[in-house]
């Protein structure tokens, strides 16, 4: 728990320096920026809360399909002959995680944009406060789904009762999350139409998957490609989960006898998917990396259209 409370403080005080009211932008409104800010912060929280499906329809799928999956790989988080699938069951639960925050972001923050640029050029309140309110109202629940899943998937699989290890494999998922939505934030942003951001959303994932390394291991990726492997945040996301579930000297994996196990050691599962030289630590800073710059670029790209508009 401390350090989900030390990355939300993280990304409080980023912001905060990133997103100071200055004395021009005060001049213009009513209010200074913490009233502005704390208005809309409340307003956030209660459309969220009251949203079907950013909030309720999200919860329940988040229960729904963690139980499915816990109830679909029962009990193969240890076992040697079953490693690969334990391996997809990971895979896909970063997958899942990913969609279920970029997804109803990308459906919903256009429609948001129109009511922002309407009010902030009534001179309402800043851009500023607008998406600094906006950022730590999300968090939050961007906290609370994943860990409601991966409580259930984790336990119900099978994996190490280590708590260090479900600490990481948490806090993987937590961070995949923020990204997923910082970047459904950013399409919403950026697209002129609704119809465009719901087709950018999806097929924006598609080279993010191809290049996470799941399917495709670093080392097969031809030369030429192989940049596109480090912007691919879901390949930090995939690797941070490997390495929490079968890294730090983990050792022997269960196998019956008479199994065909071709994974016999947790550094086997490793060395298959090219990570057996990574770090968790690493992955997780990187993941953050993403997130605070397509905050940043979000920022940008409504400030742009702010622009734009007047």
């Amino acid at each position: 728990m401390p350090q989900y409370l030390l990355l939300y403080c993280m990304c409080f005080y980023d912001y905060f320096l990133v997103l100071q009211e200055s004395e021009e932008d005060i001049a213009h409104f009513a209010t200074g920026f913490m009233t502005q800010f704390w208005v809309l912060f409340v307003r956030s929280m209660k459309t969220i809360i009251r949203d079907q499906v950013l909030t309720h329809t999200r919860l329940l799928s988040h229960l729904g399909i963690g139980v499915l999956i816990g109830l679909l790989y029962m009990g193969i988080g240890n076992d040697a002959s079953k490693a690969f699938n334990n391996s997809g069951c990971l895979f896909f639960s970063i997958l899942f995680l990913m969609f279920t925050a970029l997804m109803p972001t990308v459906l919903t923050f256009p429609t948001e944009i129109h009511v922002l640029l309407r009010e902030h050029l009534n001179y309402w309140y800043s851009l500023k406060a607008y998406y600094f309110a906006k950022t730590m109202a999300d968090l939050p629940f961007q906290v609370v789904l994943p860990v409601i899943y991966c409580t259930i998937v984790y336990f119900m699989t099978g994996q190490p009762h280590d708590a260090g290890r479900f600490s990481m494999f948490v806090a993987i998922s937590i961070l995949t999350s923020f990204v997923a939505q910082s970047l459904g934030l950013l399409i919403g942003a950026a697209a002129t139409t609704m119809e465009l951001a719901v087709f950018v959303g999806p097929v924006s994932s598609i080279p993010v998957l191809l290049f996470s390394g799941f399917f495709v291991t670093f080392n097969t990726i031809p030369n030429y490609l192989q940049w596109m492997s480090y912007i691919s945040y879901i390949r930090y996301s995939f690797q941070g989960v490997l390495i929490s579930i079968y890294g730090n000297d983990r050792g022997d994996l269960h196998c019956e006898p008479g199994d065909e196990c071709l994974f016999k050691t947790s550094e086997d599962v490793l060395n298959e998917f090219d990570v057996n030289n990574g770090k968790v630590y690493v992955a997780f800073l990187i993941l953050l990396s993403f997130f605070a710059v397509l905050r940043f670029l979000t920022y940008i790209a409504l400030r742009i259209r702010l622009r734009v508009s007047q």
